[in-house]
């Protein structure tokens, strides 16, 4: 999703909790804008992108948002398959290379 499709999604869900956010566009410049971190406030944040891709993704600014907010993040270019299990009411991460 992209910064406008954020707009529009706090517009319908001005008071939106997250504990996992999966970062749009491998994490592209456009997308996950530090109002929308902030709002939304996440706890975890997953980024889908390929190692050494050619478009240079995630985006230097991205990251620094995510980490000037405190949202751990998660890069399948470094850790592999990601993978998440709720048990009571925590999160349980692994991953697999």
């Amino acid at each position: 999703m992209e910064q406008e499709g954020e707009k529009k999604l706090l517009q319908n869900y001005p008071k939106l909790q997250v504990d996992v956010l999966k970062v749009g566009h491998h994490g592209s410049k456009t997308s996950s804008s530090p109002e929308f971190i902030k709002e939304i406030h996440p706890k975890l944040a997953l980024i889908s992108v390929g190692k050494a891709n050619r478009y240079g993704h995630p985006n230097q600014e991205t990251l620094e948002t995510l980490a000037k907010n405190q949202v751990k993040t998660l890069r399948t270019d470094q850790k592999g398959a990601i993978k998440l299990t709720e048990v009571n009411q925590q999160w349980q991460i692994k991953t697999v290379r």
